[in-house]
């Protein structure tokens, strides 16, 4: 899975108050843009999303994790968006509940099994809120990179 692009330009901050398919759309056309990803994907994460919910509940800075089949993606990526101003986002374990997402993390992967890989490092991640606190609260995309890229990568 090294073989995942993310740097500090896949770190997107969001600074105004957004909805989700805001967020979605700002980060899905980012990834278009770059390249990594093909103009399908955008309208796939959303699709998604209203048909299987990623946010997920840990009991204190929330996050989601969205991600679309490997057929829209051109180059496996990452790419994180902080959320200044909450947005909120139905749940995956109870889709009918939204709580208050910080902390998107959208997986642009290239292998039918590496969502679930992923997943499991974003897990170990997640569980530590010190760490999410301090992605959410810095503002300062080398710092969020270095401690991503640690779990991640």
């Amino acid at each position: 899975m090294s073989d995942i692009a993310f740097d500090q330009s896949l770190i997107l901050q969001f600074e105004k108050p957004m909805t989700n398919t805001e967020v979605l759309t700002a980060m899905a056309d980012y990834l278009c843009e770059k390249g990594v990803v093909k103009d399908t994907y955008c309208q796939a994460i959303l699709d998604r999303e209203q048909n299987f919910p990623t946010g997920l509940f840990t009991g204190g800075i929330n996050v989601a994790i969205p991600h679309a089949d490997i057929c829209h993606v051109n180059e496996a990526s990452i790419c994180v968006g902080v959320l200044k101003e909450p947005v909120s986002f139905r749940t995956m374990d109870e889709p009918d509940n939204e709580i208050e997402i910080s902390l998107v993390i959208m997986l642009a992967l290239m292998e039918a099994h590496g969502h679930i890989d992923m997943l499991k490092k974003i897990i170990g991640l997640i569980q530590d809120q010190e760490t999410v606190k301090e992605i959410v609260e810095s503002g300062d995309a080398d710092k969020i990179y270095g401690i991503i890229k640690k779990y991640l990568l």
